[in-house]
């Protein structure tokens, strides 16, 4: 008997990511005697921005150029395309200023998680990534609130606790469930009543359920995403975390390096930034290999 693959759901696209697309099209559809500049990679992923390039769109990498300093640097009528991960809101008071055409792909569980955050009834403790964009927006738009960084753990809890017995926690849309577990953890040996307010997303709570049910059966994971991309990574540590022999892949041309000679069950996963056909031309080789 040959390799088994297993599907997992969901995958391509989730709707924040596709309704980024669709609106950073629309801007240069709208404008198409222009440049059309995306502020911070619209999505995090290297095949998503090439799509976007290939259209006559401009991605601004918030990595090499700081976004602020971008910014400045437009005249009046550019078009610019705010990030699927947020952005501070005084973004939006200086592309007015300047007098820019503004497109917001900002996702809309991001937002929530955001307005949350700024009418919640007690201080917010706000756990993510130290220096990814959808954390440094939030806390640029909701200075008060006490970060909690996943990796190093490091927070100011007991100044917290000094303001509030019970503040509100937040996360940031991708993180893994293992480092929100973690995180609570921690946080709860001093709050013991705190409670989770707003956190992942639904796509990527699914994703993440799909990967910790798999069988023991299954000896190889391979996930379709981006190494820039938060949500592919936590995936990929998921998989690793049940001893899984996990592989996060950019395409087929990096799916095509493994050796999956000797196993048995190969179940495939893909980040919300990666497409569906993506997904489905690596669906078609692995089945053919098994």
């Amino acid at each position: 008997m040959g390799m088994k693959v297993r599907t997992l759901v969901p995958h391509g696209y989730c709707l924040g990511v596709n309704s980024a697309l669709t609106l950073a099209l629309k801007a240069k559809k709208d404008h198409p005697d222009q440049d059309v500049y995306l502020l911070g990679l619209l999505v995090h992923n290297e095949e998503a921005m090439d799509f976007l390039v290939s259209h006559g769109l401009i991605p601004i990498d918030e990595r090499k150029t700081p976004l602020l300093d971008a910014i400045l640097g437009m005249k009046r009528g550019d078009v610019v395309v705010f990030s699927a991960h947020g952005h501070p809101e005084a973004y939006d008071d200086l592309a007015k200023e300047k007098g820019l055409v503004v497109y917001d792909a900002t996702c809309r569980y991001v937002k929530e998680n955001l307005e949350c955050g700024l009418v919640a009834p007690t201080p917010v403790l706000y756990i993510g990534v130290e220096g990814h964009l959808e954390s440094e927006a939030f806390l640029a738009n909701c200075p008060e609130a006490t970060f909690y960084d996943v990796k190093s753990r490091r927070s100011d809890l007991i100044g917290l606790r000094g303001k509030t017995p019970t503040p509100t926690i937040i996360t940031q849309t991708t993180l893994s469930s293992l480092e929100v577990e973690d995180a609570l953890d921690e946080i709860r040996a001093i709050f013991p009543h705190a409670v989770l307010t707003k956190e992942r997303c639904h796509s990527t709570s699914l994703r993440q359920k799909a990967i910790q049910d798999l069988p023991s059966g299954v000896d190889a994971l391979i996930v379709l995403g981006s190494s820039r991309s938060n949500n592919s990574v936590k995936l990929a540590e998921l998989g690793k975390a049940k001893g899984i022999d996990t592989y996060l892949c950019l395409g087929l041309e990096d799916v095509m390096k493994l050796n999956l000679e000797n196993k048995k069950e190969v179940a495939l996963s893909s980040g919300a930034s990666t497409s569906e056909a993506t997904y489905q031309a690596v669906l078609t080789y692995l089945c053919s290999q098994a």
